[in-house]
């Protein structure tokens, strides 16, 4: 956990401020005692000097720097070495006494107290240079230098005393870094705390104000960790758009009302209608003016639209209020059966007019009057402001809803003129019906005259089929629509087989590529019948002969229709023809191909 643990500078000095105050005050009194103990140990061998002049200078030292520089841990150093220094000066003022030694290890247990342990560095430092330095120079004949009272310390004791020491320091710097990490944990977790205290108190407060309706409150400042907060403002924003819904929704079905309230009580005026209707639109959407445009007809049938009604309208481009279906934009909105938007208005299109002056629209809004089935005209509708979806959907709805009331009114004054006009028919009708009477008698008489003729036509077709005669009818590109069975046996297909095709699969490729084939069906096109003898494929690829006529098929208005051939088949005939010339007269072409 520790490193995940980090603190800010401000944090950090905030987390260790009472341990330094606390250490502070027993490090003050741990170095007046250092320098007391100092003195003391002058009685002994005489080192009073040495007492006061580097005692003194360790204690003002010390104090000097921790005064000059308070807000820094620089003077915390400055006593690791003081203590280290004070040390040294002991074991001299004692000639080596050994116990004096334990002072490194009381000064390193003394700076614990401030949970840093890079404090035993120096501490640590100084004292293996004292103790390296001091006892090479004992050792080697400088009797003034004091590090021990033994005449002599081999290598190994020097080894086992220096590892002790760094053991005894070590284990008193890692409780200083134990005790840091506990500090920086222990202050991680009070700022968490304090956080979260303070998110508690802002969402309550937050959400104490929602309660009251107050769904625009500013939250504040969000923490990122505080996952209430960030809910409470999704919930916030989520009401925000549940209360816009419901209030859009509120205007939607008020307005709805208000334009059935209007339909209900002027249903039967209708040019009340139009003028109640328009004129309530636009004031109910607080739009800053409106027209109704209907479709009429003329005499001629011809279809356009009429100003019908308007409010506070100052139109120029209609000077006769009447707009033809597809002119301008009313026309094109009647034509789309969609809505028409802009937001850029032409200066000279139309404009605003009040006591105060006039000006041209900030929008236009051009709304098609229909149902499902049919257009009855368009809402046209300018405002300064743009307008807001949901205007739009209401304005939607109130023209489907005034559609329905003009079709249904339009649709009821039609009725009562066609009751008159049946009423006024009813007359003629019955004059009629003795006339009719007769006309039925003269189409039965024809309708007998037609079924004789029918059963004539029929008559000849079966006698066609019997006489053995093939048949085949084709549109007039070529595509065969109907043959009868001798055809079909003849060429070796069935019907199935060759309806929907064309011609061509009676022909050779060549021939069917030929320039001679085109013309053939051009000229039966045009209405020019082919007779002749012709030669075919049949669909095992035998070639027969054929001769017969492709007649024309006309309509009324005597257009060409389809094409009908009736042919028989020659091959047995061309045989005993081909046996009778010779060689090259055989290799002539004597036949048609078409």
């Amino acid at each position: 956990m520790a490193n995940e643990i980090v603190l800010t500078r401000a944090e950090e000095k905030e987390a260790f401020r009472e341990v330094n105050e606390k250490s502070d005050r027993i490090m003050s009194f741990a170095i007046l005692a250092y320098f007391g103990f100092g003195l003391f140990l002058s009685t002994f061998y005489g080192t009073l000097v040495l007492a006061l002049g580097i005692g003194g200078l360790c204690v003002a030292v010390y104090f000097v720097t921790r005064s000059l520089l308070p807000e820094t841990s620089l003077y915390q150093y400055v006593m690791s070495a003081v203590l280290a220094v004070f040390s040294a000066q002991f074991i001299y003022q004692m000639h080596g006494m050994f116990e004096m030694h334990f002072f490194f290890f009381v000064g390193s247990a003394l700076l614990i107290t401030f949970r840093n342990w890079r404090l035993v560095i120096p501490l640590l430092l100084l004292t293996v240079v004292h103790h390296t330095l001091f006892a090479w120079l004992q050792y080697n004949g400088m009797k003034e230098i004091y590090f021990t009272q033994l005449d002599y310390m081999d290598l190994q004791a020097f080894l086992f005393h220096a590892l002790l020491a760094a053991v005894i320091m070590s284990i008193c710097g890692y409780w200083a870094y134990d005790l840091e990490r506990t500090t920086r944990r222990d202050a991680f977790k009070n700022i968490i705390l304090a956080k979260q205290l303070a998110n508690v108190k802002s969402n309550i407060a937050f959400a104490d104000s929602m309660s009251k309706g107050n769904l625009n409150v500013e939250y504040g400042a969000l923490d990122n960790t505080d996952a209430l907060g960030k809910s409470l403002i999704l919930m916030q924003e989520n009401l925000r758009i549940a209360n816009a819904r419901e209030q859009e929704d509120k205007f939607i079905t008020v307005g709805i009302t208000k334009v059935s309230d209007i339909i209900r009580h002027h249903g039967n005026d209708f040019e009340k209608l139009s003028h109640e209707f328009i004129s309530g639109l636009v004031k109910y959407t607080q739009l800053n003016q409106g027209a109704l445009f209907l479709q009429e007809e003329d005499e001629n049938g011809e279809a356009y639209l009429t100003l019908s009604a308007c409010y506070a309208y100052d139109r120029k481009k209609h000077l006769q209020m009447r707009v033809g279906l597809g002119e301008g934009l009313v026309g094109q909105c009647y034509l789309e059966r969609d809505e028409i938007y802009l937001t850029k208005v032409p200066e000279n299109y139309t404009r605003i007019t009040s006591g105060l002056g006039e000006a041209t629209p900030g929008c236009i809004l051009l709304v098609p009057v229909k149902t499902q089935d049919a257009v009855v005209g368009v809402i046209e509708l300018a405002s300064f402001r743009p307008l807001l979806p949901h205007e739009k959907q209401f304005i939607h709805k109130a023209a489907e809803n005034i559609a329905s009331a003009i079709i249904s009114s339009r649709t009821t004054d039609r009725i009562k003129r066609l009751l008159t006009e049946s009423q006024q028919k009813a007359e003629e009708l019955r004059a009629q019906e003795e006339e009719m009477r007769q006309n039925m008698e003269e189409l039965s008489a024809t309708q007998e005259e037609m079924s004789r003729k029918a059963t004539e036509t029929e008559n000849r077709i079966n006698a066609i089929e019997e006489s053995g005669i093939s048949s085949i009818e084709f549109d007039l590109d070529g595509t065969i629509l109907q043959a009868n069975r001798h055809f079909l046996g003849l060429m070796g297909y069935s019907l199935n087989e060759i309806t929907g095709k064309h011609h061509r699969i009676f022909v050779d490729p060549k021939t069917a590529s030929s320039a001679d084939y085109a013309e053939f069906w051009e000229d039966l096109r045009r209405g020019v019948p082919r007779p002749g003898e012709y030669s075919r494929v049949t669909k095992s690829g035998a070639r027969v002969f054929i001769k017969g006529s492709y007649s024309i098929i006309r309509d009324q208005q005597g257009k060409p229709v389809r094409i009908l051939k009736l042919a028989t088949d020659i091959t047995q005939l061309k045989k005993q023809q081909e046996l009778m010339i010779d060689e090259k007269d055989f290799n002539a072409p004597i036949i048609s191909y078409q």
